[in-house]
């Protein structure tokens, strides 16, 4: 069974969220998309580095999506009200973790696969909805579908359940950012 089929559930769970909804109809505030980058930054951070320091990205210089990140929040420097949600800040923990986990540390590429693909997958659609707010450099790729080949090359058997861990993180975070849903 392949990922995508081990987590369409948590997947389709994920899209229809309050938050993600907002998201992908173009009606998201400013202020709520800047917060969103904002936890974003937070857990991209330690899943690229973990993933960089296991040789992840040799085959992939377009796909870390951190500065991206980074700059479509400064671009929206007017709004000055943001914060980790409580989901955020525990998987940020739990990324540390199992990246520091010596026999677990490669789980590490599932949350690549569940972040990143959605990036190059879902990410166009947002892309499109936010062009009234942001520039949207999070989305943008030189090359998505090389991207998606080498993210696809470096995925392992094992990686079932701990990419359903990052969808469940994913589901938190997002109920979080609507405040609760």
């Amino acid at each position: 069974m392949s990922l995508k089929e081990i987590t369409s559930d948590l997947h389709h769970e994920a899209e229809i969220t309050k938050f993600a909804k907002m998201l992908l109809s173009g009606k998201i505030e400013k202020a709520d998309y800047r917060n969103y980058l904002y936890n974003m930054m937070a857990v991209y951070d330690p899943i690229e580095w973990y993933n960089k320091r296991q040789g992840a990205f040799i085959n992939m210089h377009d796909l870390p999506r951190l500065k991206a990140i980074y700059e479509d929040f400064t671009e929206l420097d007017e709004c000055d009200y943001y914060y980790l949600t409580p989901a955020t800040l525990e998987y940020k923990a739990y990324l540390h973790k199992l990246g520091n986990d010596p026999e677990r540390k490669h789980l590490i590429r599932a949350h690549l696969y569940v972040r990143h693909m959605g990036d190059l997958f879902g990410g166009q659609i947002i892309k499109k909805q936010v062009a009234h707010i942001s520039k949207g450099k999070f989305y943008d790729f030189e090359n998505a579908d090389e991207m998606k080949m080498a993210i696809r090359q470096i995925l392992t058997d094992d990686l079932g359940d701990e990419a359903r861990v990052a969808f469940e993180y994913a589901i938190r975070m997002m109920k979080d950012l609507y405040h609760g849903e």
